[in-house]
């Protein structure tokens, strides 16, 4: 047992002496060299930070969100995406009759959303709620014109319910 010790010892003793020089000339950092270039800079200290990496650019801040008549725009043009509906939705949901009235008409035609019928009469109710000009008579047209009978008696049983 006393053999395989010694003979362990023996060959940790070059490979640790084949890593002397290496550590010897390793940088580590030195708190004393910092405090020093902070109050006393010299030479040595502008030539270490002329040899510091510069730092990675910020990432560019994200748009800001479209403007409401932005998003209309859009519907208007029929190139609605994801973020113009939430524009709508967010608008809607602050009361905005104008923004419950667009986005009654994407959800009848289906633009930037699934097309449904039944959910533009309950959006054209609200915003004739809000006193949007028309909403009402646009609400009656959705019953008339689009939707089906299945889907008018469920909108009259939600109606009688209310």
């Amino acid at each position: 047992m006393m053999r395989v010790m010694r003979h362990r010892l023996l060959w940790l003793l070059p490979a640790t002496a084949l890593l002397w020089p290496v550590s010897a000339t390793a940088q580590f950092y030195d708190l004393d060299g910092v405090y020093r270039c902070l109050t006393a800079p010299d030479a040595a200290c502008e030539e270490g930070l002329r040899e510091r990496p510069e730092p990675p650019p910020a990432p560019p801040a994200p748009p800001p969100p479209p403007t409401l008549d932005q998003v209309i725009a859009k519907v208007k043009g029929r190139t609605v995406d994801q973020r113009d509906v939430k524009v709508l939705e967010q608008h809607a949901a602050a009361g905005e009759g104008r923004a419950v009235e667009v986005l009654a008409w994407c959800k009848l035609n289906g633009i930037g959303m699934a097309q449904s019928p039944v959910d533009a009469y309950w959006l054209y109710r609200r915003a004739a709620d809000l006193g949007v000009a028309h909403a009402r008579a646009n609400q009656i047209a959705v019953y008339k014109t689009r939707l089906t009978p299945d889907q008018r008696q469920q909108v009259l049983t939600r109606e009688n319910a209310q």
